[in-house]
């Protein structure tokens, strides 16, 4: 059985962290993208977005069990 490979991408609403979530995808990864205040413009194919706050230990425990 082959598992795939899982990435956590932070800042992946905007600039180098959307690009990143976009190549990781495209290159088969299974790829979580965080955002502090996620919306549904930024849905990208293969990319499951998540709430996070890095400032917040409670935002983190949350993705974490996501």
């Amino acid at each position: 059985m082959q598992t795939s490979k899982v990435v956590l991408v932070t800042g992946a609403s905007s600039g180098f962290g959307r690009e990143t979530v976009s190549l990781l995808s495209q290159s088969g990864f299974r790829v979580f993208g965080t955002s502090r205040k996620p919306s549904g413009s930024e849905t990208r194919a293969g990319v499951e977005m998540v709430q996070l706050d890095i400032d917040s230990d409670e935002s983190v425990s949350r993705c974490v069990n996501t």
